[in-house]
């Protein structure tokens, strides 16, 4: 049987159309799949703290209702969104203060403080937590620390020791 060299020729451009819609298969899909498919990026810190301020607001809001549970939700929404957010954190430790969440409370305030080392609000929050919970020496090094910041939540929380030594039920100022 004698082939034509057109026949061969035909043969060979089947094959080889075949092979090369095959790559281009392997292609796309590794595209798709792969390496070489686009990158997601990650969102920017202004985008990651717009976010975390929506829920920072509502925590906010519902604190100023003295709807403690309501406000410790948001702000966990708050930090969950931008894990940087020092207030939030304060505010978060406020809360959970508030509904007598000490251990809680203190490890939100020191998150806040290891954040933003000189957030007074926080060095505040953490020796009224401290005098609540009895621990007047923790209380007076949060006290010393705001002095030494040169803060005026210094006058706050030594009134706020003095009158939860002596027995007097107390608040702070929010």
């Amino acid at each position: 049987m004698k082939t034509s060299f057109l026949h061969i020729y035909r043969i060979f451009k089947v094959t080889a159309i075949s092979i090369l819609f095959l790559i281009a298969g392997l292609f796309q899909f590794q595209n798709a799949y792969g390496a070489g498919s686009p990158k997601v990026s990650s969102p920017s810190p202004q985008e990651l703290r717009q976010k975390a301020n929506i829920h920072f607001d509502k925590g906010e809001s519902f604190r100023k209702q003295g709807k403690y549970k309501e406000a410790s939700k948001a702000f966990q929404k708050a930090v969950r969104a931008d894990r940087t957010y020092a207030e939030a954190y304060s505010n978060l430790g406020y809360a959970y203060r508030k509904q007598n969440l000490y251990g809680k409370a203190v490890k939100a305030y020191r998150k806040a403080i290891k954040l933003k080392p000189k957030l007074a609000q926080a060095h505040e929050y953490l020796g009224e937590a401290y005098a609540e919970m009895g621990e007047f020496e923790k209380a007076e090094k949060e006290l010393s620390i705001l002095r030494q910041l040169g803060s005026d939540e210094s006058d706050t929380l030594e009134k706020f020791i003095a009158d939860t030594k002596a027995g007097k039920k107390t608040d702070s100022k929010w």
